[in-house]
């Protein structure tokens, strides 16, 4: 009896244990962004872009989780630099003004402990122009006149903090994230703020 219980309590035990590790929950997250761009020609004509990001992700184990991006910013152009004649040409204009990046981006994240995490991710992205719809990031010298998509990528780091006995986080991460297309690629700086729903 002693042996036949024994190996019941083991089995199930095991069975507990395997039904854990099975258990994978998907979470959802988002927040704020804010940023600026680093790379010269961008730089010389825009400054802070604002908007919101929303991530879908779920725990393949402890130290990875696989999710979807997406991103929206809003980029405004810099104080005083609007000035423009009647010859000014389309891709001036929407130099001078403002415009929205929209980006899915499939990622990866590496948690290194219960708050520091680091991930990678990249994805297609579109601009809109406030200027002119069809331009999108074509006022940049290095793309084509009506460069509306490009591939979007980014690194990021950051720290999650516990904010309530359920434990859900609140975190904040540093991002590189950049637009790439025909070879030439704008970056941008910035942070994100965001508070998981679900872990």
């Amino acid at each position: 009896m002693l042996l036949i219980g024994h190996t019941i309590y083991a089995q199930n035990k095991l069975g507990n244990s395997d039904a854990q590790k099975e258990k994978k929950p998907i979470y959802f997250e988002s927040g704020l962004n804010a940023s600026l761009p680093v790379h010269i020609e961008m730089y010389r004509t825009h400054r802070l872009a604002i908007g919101l990001n929303a991530r879908a992700g779920k725990l393949i184990s402890k130290k990875v989780e696989l999710g979807i991006r997406f991103d929206y910013d809003y980029r405004f152009i810099r104080k005083n630099t609007r000035i423009l004649t009647p010859e000014s040409t389309l891709q001036e204009r929407a130099s001078h003004n403002n415009f929205s990046l929209f980006s899915l981006k499939p990622n990866i994240q590496f948690n290194m402990n219960s708050h520091w995490f680091w991930g990678a991710e990249t994805g297609v992205g579109y601009v809109l122009s406030d200027e002119d719809s069809k331009i999108g990031m074509g006022f940049v010298s290095e793309y084509a006149s009506d460069q509306q998509f490009g591939l979007c990528s980014g690194l990021y780091v950051g720290r999650y903090f516990i904010i309530s006995p359920n434990k859900n986080k609140f975190g904040v991460s540093m991002n590189l994230t950049q637009f790439l297309a025909l070879g030439h690629a704008e970056n941008s700086l910035g942070l994100r703020f965001n508070y998981r729903f679900i872990n």
